[in-house]
């Protein structure tokens, strides 16, 4: 699903990874890990094709990941989540449902189930960081994507939202989607198939064996 070879993303003098390979399966779930500023967002923007490594090659299913294709097959929660904040939670699920072509209904009832029932008419301006980040998730997940990159999805919930968003993580991986994602808390020891150390000088750790889908 994921290609990554001898990736370097230089930010004024800093270099980040020093020529990164890996390789991410089709279906595999992968937690990133290492400490701050060793690069776990940026990998994943990389992937999510909205940020360009300075050396290096990354592909998504075959393709480069600004490809239309391949934007249509990911999801992406960033942090924070970019929301639109002049509009209510129920009108930015309106905007998702008519992008994806997914019922709005089916969004609503997502987010309900994350705790925002009492908040579908209220500007998203007002929300609080857990309550942007419920959000974010139903929006990045909205049309079942088959690639699933998330940054820190369970920084700020509650945890009954935590326990509703792992759950929903295990149903999406039994169905073979592919899941990336970034966090320093491990609420679920059991869904990574595998980590990542970000922060592990011999890159050779991150290097995993077996042949990619």
């Amino acid at each position: 699903m994921i290609e990554i070879a001898g990736l370097t993303v230089r930010s004024g003098e800093t270099e980040i990874f020093g020529g990164l390979t890996t390789r991410v399966a089709k279906g595999e779930a992968v937690r990133l890990t290492g400490p701050n500023g060793c690069g776990k967002s940026t990998l994943l923007r990389v992937i999510a094709g909205v940020r360009v490594p300075s050396a290096g090659t990354v592909s998504v299913a075959g393709r480069p990941p600004q490809h239309r294709s391949v934007r249509a097959l990911r999801g992406f929660l960033q942090e924070p989540p970019p929301l639109y904040e002049h509009l209510t939670t129920r009108e930015q699920l309106a905007l998702m449902a008519g992008l994806w072509g997914t019922r709005i209904g089916t969004l609503l009832e997502r987010v309900d189930a994350l705790g925002l029932s009492a908040r579908q008419d209220v500007l998203i301006g007002e929300l609080s960081l857990g309550q942007r980040k419920k959000l974010g998730y139903v929006c990045a997940t909205a049309h079942d994507p088959q690639l699933l990159l998330l940054d820190e999805p369970f920084n700020g919930l509650d945890s009954a939202a935590v326990t509703a968003v792992v759950d929903d993580l295990r149903r999406r991986k039994q169905k073979g989607r592919t899941i990336v994602w970034v966090s320093h808390t491990d609420p679920a020891a059991d869904l990574p198939d595998r980590t990542i150390d970000l922060g592990a000088r011999d890159r050779s750790q991150v290097r995993p064996t077996g042949d990619d889908e």
